[in-house]
């Protein structure tokens, strides 16, 4: 390539870089599109899962204080599920943040809640592992307050993993949770999360990066926790060991207007086909995908931008129409690549490189037709004076080139001759005459064209021009000798105008004549031009010869008398002997006086 081109796809690389970025947004959409294929496909086993405890709407009724007075129900669900031996338990739900020491000395019942939750917390660390869930006050910029003795209790197990941990999830620019919150996406920074810290509690203590991966496991059912709470007053402990036993265990809201999140595909089984659902159904799915393979690993960013880098070598060549044949099959390889690696916790993010060949495919239509413009107008600006604006349309819009075999077609052949014109150059400077011819031309060339006519050649002072190639005339001999009369008023016009000029007057004659005629190119490689050739032409030339002595402006063969309407003026003037070629009948026609 040279310099320029260079240069332009240098352009087009700055456009998609610029590009690249902006594209990436369909990303999240084509990812959600995709978890939702693979789940109906059929969605990947679990091996490890999680049990839900869910806080409903029967909960609520089926208890006279409310919710921020459950101290004895979350002391008695702790102790009774702890007895059952779990993995991990976990609180998507803040603790009570405050206490009720104040109604001691009122010796009312609602005293002994704080220490019945305590005692349950610390009856609970002893058993089991405990997490507990921090939320993040917005207004005050930090984590809500926790009770000290509260933190006490659950600051025995030990390890920082446990006790209480982040629960904030970080959404994308559309709403949606696909991303793991790592500690770069905290308010604090803090390494630890509700599910991370259960999947450490289950032996997965580690940094986790990536995405959840939504493939997993099916929809969730929950656990109602009057339920729950109904098997630990009755001692259905063989109950109670089979729905926990060696699970973790999750505890949270479900209800319709509390901690509602957007995931990308519908997970609550009790609200099929809805994204939002529960906050705690993201911690759930997060911990699945960590006990079970690990979180799905985006490919480097280098990867991306090479494969932009890739995708703007649809810039090269000119072959448009197997250009988009081959982005539809990058689309398509993209896609389905993209939905394997999925499956292998791998994400291949299309958009950038699929945005990138568009766009570099799309500049290069975009210069071609530039291009392409700007040789039709210098064409039209070299040639348009060389051949008739018929032959320069279908010459720019490609239906005429050089290489075309020549064709027969059926054409009306006109000529015209300037009479004396030997005695007029001698009396005329040489730019008078030219000027004159010019003027004379310019007049016989507009009628030609205004009747569909293409111009030939000019001959000296003469003219040959044909009607019905290369654009198709309905009926040809009328449209030649409606120009042939226009040719003849023009030449009035003009005469009356050289009068003023003193320049002298011309007169000339037209010759016509129809029937088959090779039209094509004529010449060699290195000079040729658009023409019509054979007997019809010859003899359309010798008709106009015949002008002069038959004294006519206008002489018609009868094959194009019969093709016209009734004309008034025309004159039968029988056979003629046409110069080599064989009789044929004229009609001559004079302008009215």
């Amino acid at each position: 390539m040279d310099r320029a081109a260079w240069l332009r796809y240098l352009l087009v690389l700055l456009l998609c870089a610029a590009m690249a970025l902006p594209a990436a947004r369909w990303d999240a959409p084509l990812l959600d599109a995709l978890f939702a294929l693979q789940r109906q496909l059929g969605p990947q086993a679990v091996l490890q899962d999680v049990v839900l405890v869910g806080i409903d709407d029967a909960f609520i009724d089926s208890i006279d204080e409310p919710l921020a007075l459950s101290h004895r129900y979350l002391a008695q669900f702790l102790t009774g599920v702890a007895a059952a031996g779990p993995a991990v338990i976990a609180l998507d739900l803040s603790l009570p943040e405050k206490r009720y020491d104040q109604l001691l000395s009122r010796r009312a019942p609602e005293a002994d809640y704080h220490r019945q939750l305590l005692g349950g917390l610390l009856s609970t660390v002893q058993q089991v592992p405990l997490v507990v869930a921090k939320a993040w006050d917005v207004q005050r910029g930090q984590y809500r307050d926790l009770q000290l003795d509260y933190a006490a209790v659950l600051a025995l197990q030990g390890p920082p993993w446990q006790g209480a941990v982040s629960a904030l999830m970080t959404s994308d620019p559309d709403g949606r949770l696909r991303r793991y919150p790592e500690p770069a996406l905290q308010p604090d920074g803090t390494p630890h999360t509700l599910s991370s810290a259960m999947a450490a509690a289950l032996g997965q203590a580690r940094s986790w990066r990536g995405l959840i991966n939504y493939q997993l496991g099916p929809a969730f059912q929950y656990v109602p926790l009057q339920q729950v709470l109904q098997l630990v007053q009755q001692g259905q402990h063989a109950q109670l060991r089979q729905l926990f036993h060696g699970r973790a265990v999750l505890l949270g809201s479900v209800l319709d207007d509390l901690d509602q999140v957007q995931l990308p595909v519908p997970l609550a089984a009790w609200r099929p086909g809805r994204h939002q659902v529960p906050g705690m159904l993201v911690h759930a799915q997060t911990l699945r995908s960590m006990l079970n393979g690990g979180l799905i690993a985006p490919l480097a960013p280098h990867w991306t931008w090479l494969g932009c880098l890739a995708a703007t070598l649809f810039w090269c060549g000119t072959a448009q129409r197997r250009k988009v044949l081959g982005l539809g099959a990058l689309a398509l390889l993209l896609l389905v690549l993209s939905a394997l690696l999925l499956r292998q916790r791998l994400w291949l993010a299309p958009a950038a490189p699929l945005a990138c060949a568009t766009l570099a495919l799309l500049a290069r239509a975009i210069w071609q037709a530039w291009c392409q413009v700007r040789e039709r107008q210098r064409l039209s600006r070299t040639f348009g004076g060389s051949v008739s604006p018929h032959v320069m349309r279908q010459i720019l819009d490609g239906s005429v080139n050089p290489g075309q075999a020549g064709r027969k077609v059926e054409v009306c052949v006109l000529f015209s001759d300037v009479r004396n014109f030997t005695g007029i150059s001698e009396q005329l400077p040489a730019e008078q005459l030219v000027a004159l011819l010019n003027r004379y031309f310019a007049r016989m060339t507009a009628a030609v064209h205004q009747h569909g006519g293409t111009v030939d050649k000019f001959i000296g002072d003469g003219m040959m021009a044909f009607f019905g190639a290369p654009n198709a005339l309905a009926a040809p001999e009328q449209a030649a000798f409606a120009a042939a009369c226009a040719m003849l008023a023009a030449l009035a016009e003009l005469n009356r105008e050289s009068l003023a000029l003193q320049a002298p007057a011309l007169t000339i004659g037209i010759g016509l004549h129809c029937g088959p005629a090779v039209i094509g190119y004529i010449g060699s490689a290195e000079r040729h031009e658009y023409t019509a050739i054979g007997s019809t032409v010859n003899a359309a030339a010798r008709i106009e010869g015949l002008c002069k002595s038959l004294e006519m402006p206008l002489l018609c063969s009868q094959a194009v008398v019969q093709r016209l309407p009734p004309t008034a003026g025309l004159e039968a003037l029988g056979p003629q002997l046409l110069r080599g070629h064989s009789t044929l009948a004229l009609y001559g026609w004079r302008p009215p006086a």
